[in-house]
């Protein structure tokens, strides 16, 4: 575990000297799919012209100062300047992914930050509006008297919302109700111009003040994942990662990016690598010590590797979520698997092998309706008697089977073997 902290912090030098850059390297299908608007904004510009465009707004910006909300601002003012009615914005945005000069993890926070910075301000009637407490009102318009000058001055807009929050909520408790009463009363007492009201409460409609990805710290996360572990084939692409998480409204990298570190995503990615190496070793042996020699080796048959292989998966699953540096959040098997391609531990082509089987991730059937899947897919139920060196993939899909569905569905009562 230093090991991977000290590598974090070797790395942050020679991130901040590289160029900034969100091409996809990952992701094959766009999770955003909107030919419609993409082809409104080639009504005005070639697609080169828009790649140039893009480019030229990340000239010249720091690493550790980039900002989606100032990228969108260059872009459409370059845009307009050249075509006074364009209105395509979010088009432009979408080609350059289906140019692949960004991914849908970039696009989304792009996209994302458009939204707050064009969102409708309604008139607020002060009398109808909650304020916090009277005690502390005071002190709480001090801080948002300061929001250019302190917080929006060196830090990015979304940044700057959060810091700035956080500081009035030093002060005292505050909903998002009184939140919005705060910037109303402020604005009525022109303690701040209607410009910086029309900010902060963008922000809040927005909900900028939650944990949001930045393009900032995916940057971040991103250039140290490349940097430890250096992508194996930067061709490859893969449509399972930018399938939808099934009652999320992102794909699986995408949730991937937003919920996890790169130190996390670096960790699941080896309990898959420890995995792989169990499903794949020649041998496995159960040794027995005395109190002074070796008594006895059991060599466990190729199905109860496989199990023992699953039990030591599960069990390194619950100690993730146990780990301090993953704060109480339990990874899933598929956030395990996608991070696993993140870090090229998984290829691509093994990913649409395993995601190509649809009936697996049905979670109404029971194991063995599962697993007959897989026999009709391999071809052979002597397969599965027959794990790895054999084939990662066959036994890989077991895994998932059994991992899913869990440990209430066992059905194994052979008593001559041992797992």
């Amino acid at each position: 575990m230093r090991f991977f902290i000290g590598l974090l912090f070797m790395a942050s030098a020679a991130i901040a000297q590289e160029n900034i850059s969100f091409k996809n390297d990952r992701e094959g299908q766009s999770f955003f799919h909107h030919p419609n608007k993409i082809s409104r904004a080639l009504r005005d510009f070639k697609g080169e012209e828009i790649v140039d465009i893009y480019q030229s707004s990340l000239k010249g910006i720091e690493a550790s100062k980039v900002c989606a909300y100032d990228i969108n601002k260059s872009m459409s003012q370059a845009l307009l300047r050249k075509s006074p009615r364009f209105d395509a914005y979010e088009g432009a945005l979408l080609f350059l992914r289906q140019s692949n000069e960004l991914d849908d993890v970039s696009l989304k926070i792009l996209l994302d930050a458009r939204a707050v910075a064009t969102t409708p301000i309604e008139i607020k009637d002060p009398k109808q509006l909650r304020k916090p407490e009277r005690t502390k009102l005071p002190e709480m318009l001090k801080v948002v008297a300061n929001f250019k000058e302190k917080f929006l001055k060196n830090a990015c807009y979304d940044d700057a919302y959060r810091n700035m929050v956080a500081e009035v909520r030093k002060v005292g408790e505050i909903n998002d109700a009184e939140l919005e009463g705060l910037f109303v009363e402020a604005s009525k007492r022109k303690i701040i111009t209607s410009d910086t009201y029309n900010m902060l409460e963008r922000a809040r409609i927005g909900e900028v003040s939650g944990n949001f990805l930045t393009l900032k710290s995916y940057l971040q996360k991103l250039k140290s994942l490349r940097l430890h572990k250096p992508l194996r084939d930067a061709t490859e692409r893969s449509d399972f990662v930018t399938e939808k998480v099934s009652k999320m409204k992102v794909s699986r990298r995408i949730k991937l990016f937003e919920q996890y570190s790169d130190l996390q995503i670096m960790m699941m990615a080896d309990v898959v690598k420890r995995l792989r190496s169990r499903l794949e070793a020649k041998k496995v042996t159960i040794t027995i010590f005395g109190e002074a020699e070796e008594i006895e080796v059991i060599t466990l048959e190729p199905m109860e590797r496989f199990r023992l292989a699953i039990k030591l998966l599960r069990k390194e699953m619950s100690l993730l979520s146990l780990n301090t540096y993953f704060n109480g959040r339990s990874p899933d098997y598929m956030d395990i698997i996608t991070a696993s391609y993140e870090t090229s531990l998984i290829p691509a082509v093994e990913l649409k092998e395993l995601g190509g089987l649809q009936e697996i991730w049905n979670p109404t059937k029971s194991f063995w309706e599962k697993a007959s899947v897989w026999v009709r897919t391999f071809s052979s139920v002597a397969t599965i008697a027959i794990p790895p060196p054999y084939g990662f993939i066959p036994a890989l899909v077991l895994v998932v089977i059994e991992a899913t569905v869990g440990k209430g569905s066992d059905t194994q009562t052979d008593e001559t073997v041992l797992f």
